[in-house]
Order: structure tokens, then sequence, then C-alpha cells
């Protein structure tokens, strides 16, 4: 696996509420583990929600590193991690009032052999890009989504709606988490992006297209995909991570 992640905090908010963790090599039990987090709550109850979940999941991932991961139990173990790592957060929110209400989206991927597993919580996203193709992998746990899906709105208006960054799922929020699953085929020539609503906002997916077909390199992507959103405004934090290759080749 060859990956570049960029987390900027953008051109309006006075601190940084996303985190990523992108690690192409085994880690603990997994063959490889790549994280974003786009917390929320007051004060700076976001930007320690996002960096607790991933603190939680890794140290989670790190205390069964010997345990045999398989097609068949890999999402099974992400949700169990997932689970831990909401206790943990939740947890700190009750009992601390600094951090109470706080929470994080949760976006996990793994790649083994052909395929890409995915675990998902709120509104940042995977896509999968292959030639002149693009398509959104998850879909978001989030007020306007919702609309979307029962008819209510168009995308083209979702894209614009004034409450598109109220999200339904959340990791700390609540005692449990509902955790959404994607299991794809991948070849060698698949490019992974997954980013925050920072990124999603600001640039749609014939933008995104655009930007992968002019930067062969991984980092240079990843900066010119956070260059672009906050040319075009910047009002949220940017999380970006590329990702190429398939495991185990």
């Amino acid at each position: 696996m060859i990956s570049a992640g960029q987390c900027h905090i953008g051109r309006h908010r006075n601190k940084n509420e996303d985190a990523i963790f992108l690690h192409d090599q085994p880690y603990g039990c997994l063959p490889n583990l790549y994280i974003v987090a786009d917390g929320m709550g007051g004060h700076q109850a976001g930007e320690y929600a996002s960096s607790l979940a991933i603190q939680c999941f890794c140290e989670f991932v790190r205390e069964h590193r010997d345990h045999e991961i398989t097609r068949d139990n890999l999402n099974a173990f992400l949700h169990d991690a997932i689970l831990y790592t909401n206790n943990h957060v939740y947890s700190k929110a009750q009992n601390d009032p600094n951090y109470n209400g706080m929470g994080t989206t949760f976006l996990v991927a793994v790649f083994l052999e052909d395929k890409i597993y995915v675990a998902h919580v709120g509104d940042s996203r995977v896509y999968l890009i292959q030639g002149d193709r693009i398509r959104q992998l998850t879909l978001d746990h989030s007020f306007v989504e919702e609309m979307v899906r029962k008819g209510e709105i168009t995308e083209k208006e979702a894209l614009h709606h004034p409450n598109r960054n109220i999200i339904t799922r959340a990791v700390g929020t609540n005692s449990t988490v509902d955790v959404d699953f994607y299991t794809e085929d991948i070849t060698d020539e698949t490019l992974t992006l997954m980013c925050s609503d920072g990124l999603s906002n600001m640039l749609d997916e014939e933008e995104i297209l655009h930007i992968v077909k002019g930067n062969a390199d991984l980092e240079d992507l990843s900066q010119a995909l956070v260059d672009r959103a906050n040319e075009k405004g910047g009002f949220d934090n940017i999380s970006v991570i590329i990702i190429r290759g398939r495991e185990g080749r």
C-alpha cells in the first residue's frame, strides 16, 4: 500500500477538530490501517474527541495483535474496535464537564488482499476512483442525506442546504453506536480517497476527478485537493487520505 494524507485547519476555523491516521504496513493485527475522524463539541471538545477516538481505536488494535484477521472476521473486529472506542469517548464525555456532548465521525479503511473493508459512522466519506470514474462508496449519516433518500430534496439541493452539517450518528455521543460496513473489490489501478466534509462540501465529484487526473504523485494530489478546498472558501477543517495499491500482492 502507498498513501499520503493532509489534515488542514482551513481558512475560517481557529482550531482543527479533524484527525487522521495512516499506516501502510501491518499495525497490531491489521495488515494496514487508515482513519479519518471529524470531531464536534464546544471549546476544545471536538478536537479532543477525534484524537481520543483514534487513540482508543489504535490501542484496541495493538492489544489484539495476536488476533488472526481473515475476510470472514475483519468487519466483526472493526465493529468491536469501534464499540470499544465509543465506550471510552462517551465515558469521558459523561465524566468530564469540559467534554460533555463531544463526539466525532469515524471512518476506517483496511485493505486485505483484493478488497477494501470500510467501517463508517457520520459524514466523512470514501470515494473509489478508477480511470474516468469516481464513485462515493459510503452514505452520509446526516439530516440532509436522509432528506435526499426520502426524495424530499435533490442531491444538488443538498450541496447548499443550511443543515448539511448536521449528522445523525457519531462516535461518543451515545452509549451505543450503529456502524455501517462496506466491502468492495479493488485493483492496482484503484485510487481510494477518504475525506472529511471539509473537502466533500467544497468539491463535487467532477472537480475531485479533475484534480486526480492532474496529479500522479499522491503527496501532490493530497495537497492539491486541500489547496482547492481552501481556494473555494475553506470554511471547515479539511482532511484527506489518498491510498493506492492492494495488500499482499
